[in-house]
């Protein structure tokens, strides 16, 4: 006879039809639950999944899954590691909640449920936010709010989708924490992030550590290709660098000072309004007061 989906606990309380927090309790078959495309988890572990599924088969299922109706059978809104781990387990049947919900609802709320734990991966939760953005339309402040997480976090993370494949591998492979990731960003080429990468990791680099790397590399002077320089451009290159390095520890921003035909120029870069604010305020200071 095949085991019943449903924990032994909640076997008592709850009946198929039952409400639920206005949700209606059914068991319905494992095979007619389809996962959710915009799920935001794209890793899952083996080994906890087959742990999950020995617990199933000792005790059941104490968490009904949560899924809605649609033409096509049931979609799933929250649950995937248990819907895997009942297929693992080889239930027949599964305890589910049943919620009315249009498609545009399930996806945010399959997000958001996922967004609340906190074994997401940096990525995986910086995709789910893109996807809350360009789904509905959401600004930062409005995602920050729905979160309940500062507006400046919710920037830091999703930062994280600019990174090229090859940084975000090794982000994956929790070779480069989320922070030393995105000091990288400050870089202008995947190969600079690589090989600053490389370093990191020779090294065991801090992230602050990662972060001063990353605004020496800015700082340092790139010789023309194919040219040799000469006594005199390699002592201007070096008054450059010194000027850059003097700057930078006063603004704490990448800070870049780079020869030109007349003269020179500074390049200064910033990665949020805010640090452009107060660079700002601190130039003009002298003229506000006068």
């Amino acid at each position: 006879m095949a085991r019943r989906g449903l924990g032994r606990g909640l076997s008592a309380l709850i009946s198929a039809g039952d409400n639920v927090g206005g949700l209606r309790f059914e068991e319905v078959p494992v095979s007619a639950i389809r996962p959710n495309a915009r799920q935001p988890r794209r890793n899952f572990s083996d080994a906890s999944i087959k742990e999950l599924a020995a617990s199933i088969r000792e005790v059941g299922i104490l968490q009904p899954l949560v899924i809605r109706s649609t033409e096509t059978g049931f979609e799933l809104i929250a649950g995937e590691r248990r819907l895997r781990a009942a297929k693992e387990a080889g239930l027949d049947r599964i305890p589910v909640l049943i919620r009315q919900a249009a498609e545009s609802e399930s996806m945010e709320m399959a997000l958001v449920e996922n967004l609340q734990r906190e074994d997401l991966n940096p990525l995986e939760t910086a995709s789910a936010y893109q996807a809350l953005m360009e789904g509905f339309g959401l600004t930062k402040d409005q995602l920050a709010h729905r979160l309940g997480k500062s507006r400046a976090a919710v920037t830091n993370t999703l930062r994280l989708t600019r990174l090229p494949k090859s940084i975000q591998e090794l982000v994956l492979a929790e070779k480069l924490s989320e922070g030393h990731a995105r000091a990288l960003l400050g870089l202008e080429s995947e190969e600079h992030m690589l090989r600053v990468a490389r370093r990191v990791q020779a090294e065991k680099l801090s992230v602050r550590k990662t972060e001063e790397l990353v605004r020496e590399e800015l700082a340092e002077p790139r010789a023309a290709p194919e040219v040799e320089e000469t006594r005199d451009e390699q002592e201007v290159a070096d008054e450059y660098g010194a000027a850059a390095r003097r700057v930078q520890e006063v603004l704490a921003l990448p800070t870049r000072v780079r020869a030109s035909r007349k003269g020179g120029k500074i390049e200064i870069r910033f990665r949020q309004k805010e640090e452009l604010e107060a660079l700002v305020a601190l130039l003009t200071a002298n003229s506000a007061g006068e």
